[in-house]
C-alpha cells in the first residue's frame, strides 16, 4: 500500500465537498459534513488540524469507502 500523504483538515473538507458533502457545523476543532446518499444520511466528522493523524485519515477513507488512488484524483 502506498504511503498516505499528510493533509490538513481543511484539505479533507475540500475533498468531501467534491464528493457531495456539505459543511454542516463545527464544534471546537471538529467539522461535521453531511450528504444524502441512496436515501441515507452520511455524516463524516473531520478534525480541523494542520495535519491529520495517520489513523484518523485512514478511518475517514474507510468511512467514505474510497481508495487512496481515488482520493489522490480528488485532491
Amino acid at each position: 500500500m502506498p504511503k498516505l500523504p499528510q493533509i490538513s483538515g481543511k484539505e479533507m473538507g475540500r475533498v468531501l465537498a467534491r464528493l457531495g458533502f456539505i459543511f454542516k457545523s463545527q464544534k471546537g476543532s471538529h467539522m461535521k459534513f453531511i450528504r444524502l446518499h441512496d436515501g441515507a444520511k452520511e455524516i463524516i466528522v473531520v478534525p480541523n488540524h494542520k495535519t491529520l493523524r495517520k489513523g484518523t485519515f485512514s478511518g475517514i477513507l474507510k468511512q467514505l469507502n474510497i481508495t487512496f488512488e481515488k482520493l489522490r484524483e480528488l485532491m
